[in-house]
């Protein structure tokens, strides 16, 4: 979604939603995700634009051990700059694609593992006994 700076000093606060689902193709843990939610205030400060965002959106993430879906719910704040030096977060242009910079957001806002309530159980590694030498060893130490 492209906004247009112009517009946002005639409206200065936006809300909108957008569908990521063909974005979250290119995002291996994420297995869906409902269309966000964003409200957007816009300050003019100088030659500096400061978009005020809020997001809130449910997707479904794969379990670490099980890969079976995980619901997650994100509702964030974000102050982003936009202006032409070098403390700006982006490039203050005409045009603002807003949508793919809350993704960005949104990627690096989402928790990095999930697991789901049956992977407690779930191991991978055989549980490995002793050698026979030191299996008293390992008996004194298991009983302290």
């Amino acid at each position: 979604m492209k906004i247009l700076v112009y517009d946002l000093k005639n409206k200065p606060s936006i809300d909108f939603t957008y569908d990521y689902s063909e974005e979250i193709k290119n995002v291996d843990d994420i297995l869906s995700i409902k269309p966000a939610k964003f409200h957007l205030d816009a300050f003019f400060n100088d030659d500096e634009l400061i978009l005020s965002v809020n997001c809130s959106v449910d997707f479904d993430m794969a379990c670490a051990k099980t890969l079976k879906p995980v619901s997650q719910h994100l509702d964030f704040n974000e102050s982003i700059v936009f202006a032409n030096n070098d403390d700006a977060d982006f490039m203050l242009t005409e045009e603002i694609e807003i949508s793919d910079i809350m993704f960005g957001y949104i990627v690096a806002e989402k928790p990095l593992v999930v697991y789901h309530p049956d992977a407690q159980d779930v191991s991978f590694e055989e549980k490995k006994s002793p050698h026979p030498a030191f299996a008293d060893l390992d008996k004194l130490f298991k009983n302290s």
